[in-house]
């Protein structure tokens, strides 16, 4: 059977894919008590440090507490059009996935805060500790995705049988959209994209990728009738 005709599941970024703004830069720049970080954000964006040890650096230099941020986070308004995404997907038993290099603790309460629950979150894990500290860990990192302390391909492997369609604006996505069957890129991706050839349907909000699951609806019928075979489906 075609790639084009098997059913499709779906993998989101978070930050700057489901809502304008990097949220996580937003809240290291808040809460970090001098300017430390800055320093190892360029390191990290010029190469000379991996992303797992950059954010390390970053999170355990911040001082916030558990309800503080919580608090901040609750005003973020993630795209309406991915509740709509969301709603598709549940009707027709498509997966829905987010794969992030931010943190669980953190794409779980601004979901919640947006009234959507019940969606996978690949991501990095954080702990809150006494007197504001925090502490990152990483258990999808892989040495071989340096830009990326969450190796977010390996979260695609599992659905081969399925056609992938990804959404992401960053760097670090740049090896989830090449696993991908189908991509949607803006900002950094897409130039990555662009710089080497491959195909992408550009996007700044979730629309685009609503309209274009809503055409997927006839390769899904068309689907399911080659499955069924001749005489069958119809």
């Amino acid at each position: 059977m075609p790639r084009s005709l098997l059913k499709p599941v779906l993998f989101f970024d978070f930050d700057n894919t489901l809502m304008q703004g990097d949220i996580l830069d937003e809240v290291i720049e808040k809460y970090s008590p001098n300017e430390a970080w800055r320093d190892w954000e360029d390191a990290w964006a010029k190469g000379h440090l991996p992303a797992r040890d950059c954010l390390r650096l970053q999170v355990e230099n911040m001082r916030v507490s558990r309800e503080r941020l919580f608090e901040d986070l609750t005003r973020v308004r993630i795209d309406p059009a991915f509740a709509e995404i969301v709603e598709w997907a549940k009707l027709r038993q498509v997966g829905v996935n987010i794969v992030s290099d931010s943190f669980v603790p953190l794409i779980r309460h601004i979901l919640r805060s947006n009234g959507i629950d019940g969606i996978p979150v690949f991501a990095n894990d954080l702990r809150f500790l006494a007197n504001g500290r925090l502490a990152a860990s990483f258990p999808f990192y892989d040495p071989a995705c340096e830009r990326s302390a969450n190796a977010k391909a390996r979260h695609l492997v599992p659905y081969r049988a399925n056609r992938i369609i990804f959404a992401g604006d960053g760097h670090s996505d740049l090896d989830a959209a090449l696993a991908a069957d189908v991509v949607f890129a803006k900002c950094a991706l897409a130039n990555e994209l662009d710089a080497r050839g491959v195909a992408f349907y550009p996007f700044d909000a979730l629309e685009p990728v609503l309209a274009y699951l809503e055409t997927v609806e006839d390769a899904l019928r068309e689907s399911a009738a080659w499955a069924a075979g001749p005489g069958e489906g119809q």
